[in-house]
């Protein structure tokens, strides 16, 4: 086969396509051309002609879809870690939903929602964060009210990005039985960034997106869903993050409320729920029959002991043939923003729970990762594999870390043992974004010294000192 000319060969590579067939190809090449997967195959039968204004050389390999995370908040990046550890989520940890926890409250949204400086600063490294870690796209979970800055920010990375908007709710979480405060103010803050779907080459695209964890009426949920359905895009939100909202929604609507959201409409295919992690016997049929996907963010419930990854049935309902995708959540709700390490964790977490060693094995993951990912975004046809058609966004892993040998098992250790140390070269659109494990469009240094800046900026419009932890510091 002659590959003739093309922008980007990337040659000599242990190519894990997750195409339908799940064929991994060793020694394989893939040809790029406008952002687009030209060629796939082994390369052996490439011609000696093949003209490419670049090409790399993988010298052996992994070279897989790049992870697309399916639950992030951009935001609050500049205070991760600002609290003290082993506080509760809902009691003293710096929230991210304005309301919920009482020790900041409402201050810290406003705090970073009114300034476009702190919010330029944590959008820049949450996404440098995402590319070096071999994730390429990710679904803002809402939060952000500065969209074209946000979208600036996630263009000068060059990742791709899927913005929801600002919070949206029309009822108070910590009050199950309250009446809509705002309907119409609530469905007017939706949808405001779908005006980017009308460029189909555009990196930041638009969703549908609002709260949840009991904060909306049904009146919200379907305007939400029928708005989704009206532009073609996913309808997201968080539901069931831990017991006490699960019960909340209980309460307020006398029944289970997947139950309940299944019976009354909103459910389906194009709608996209984070955590999920309490899932009660006659809400499975309801999630399975709907065609839902859910965003599993098992550091996020492990962080605060909220008990997903024992109580959830993120394992059962992907055996089931569920869509399953990964998400990282906020900077003060997960390790870092990795998707890698959601995967390794997530496997981990399923065989200790039920005790079978092979309860998920890393290829299960790799699918959550990406073409799961890709489903849940609503990106299937472009995103998630490495296929001919199909967007040119790809991880090139590292060849020489002593964790990667010997090379029996390349998926195997990159989930279990290399992770995001391994990633060398990330490729989005076909434009090298990250090589040797650095960012080829912007000054690092510069995003983390300002990243150290503002969070003191932060610290003092709170009033608030770093955390001192439990040892003594002089």
């Amino acid at each position: 086969m002659k590959v003739s000319d093309i922008d980007l060969l990337v040659k000599n590579a242990y190519v894990v396509t997750m195409d339908s067939q799940r064929r991994v190809i060793n020694d394989g090449y893939i040809g790029i051309k406008n952002g687009v997967i030209t060629e796939v195959g082994l390369i052996q039968d490439i011609s000696p002609e093949v003209s490419a204004e670049t090409v790399i050389d993988a010298h052996g390999a992994l070279v897989h879809p790049g992870f697309i995370d399916t639950h992030i908040h951009l935001l609050y990046h500049n205070i991760r870690w600002a609290n003290e550890d082993g506080v509760g989520w809902d009691t003293g940890a710096l929230p991210i939903h304005g309301e919920y926890g009482s020790l900041l409250g409402q201050g810290l949204t406003e705090a970073v929602q009114d300034s476009d400086d702190i919010a330029e600063a944590s959008i820049k490294l949450a996404a440098l964060e995402m590319a070096r870690n071999g994730t390429t796209c990710f679904l803002e979970a809402g939060g952000v009210s500065q969209g074209d800055l946000a979208a600036q920010c996630i263009e000068e990375i060059g990742i791709r990005g899927m913005l929801g908007g600002p919070f949206v709710k029309d009822i108070s979480p910590d009050n199950p039985v309250s009446t809509p405060a705002s309907l119409d103010e609530a469905v007017s803050n939706m949808g405001l960034e779908l005006g980017r779907n009308t460029n189909p080459d555009s990196l930041v695209r638009g969703v549908v997106t609002i709260s949840g964890m009991g904060s909306a009426s049904d009146e919200l949920l379907l305007a939400a869903k029928s708005m989704a359905d009206e532009h073609g895009v996913i309808f997201n939100m968080h539901q069931s993050y831990w017991r006490g909202d699960a019960e909340n929604d209980d309460l307020r609507l006398g029944r289970h409320p997947l139950v309940h959201y299944f019976d009354i409409g909103v459910l389906g295919e194009n709608c996209t729920f984070s955590h999920v992690n309490i899932v009660r016997d006659d809400e499975m049929r309801p999630v399975i029959d709907s065609g839902m996907s859910i965003s599993w963010c098992p550091i996020a419930s492990m962080l605060y002991g909220v008990g997903g990854s024992i109580q959830g049935k993120h394992l059962e309902l992907y055996k089931q043939g569920q869509n399953i995708a990964l998400g990282c959540d906020s900077a003060n709700w997960t390790s870092s923003f990795d998707v890698g390490e959601q995967a390794f964790i997530a496997l981990l977490t399923a065989r200790e729970k039920t005790e079978q060693s092979d309860a998920l094995v890393a290829e299960d993951v790799f699918e959550m990762a990406t073409i799961n990912g890709a489903k849940a975004i609503g990106m299937s046809d472009t995103l998630g594999s490495l296929e001919v058609g199909k967007k040119a966004d790809l991880v090139i892993r590292k060849s020489d870390l002593p964790e990667s040998f010997p090379e029996l098992d390349p998926i195997r250790s990159v989930i279990f043992s290399s992770r995001s140390r391994s990633v060398d070269t990330v490729i989005v659109d076909g434009q090298i974004i990250v090589k040797g494990a650095c960012s080829t469009r912007v000054d690092e240094q510069e995003i983390f010294a300002r990243s150290n800046e503002i969070s003191q900026d932060v610290l003092e419009r709170l009033d608030r000192s770093p955390p001192s932890g439990p040892w003594k510091r002089i």
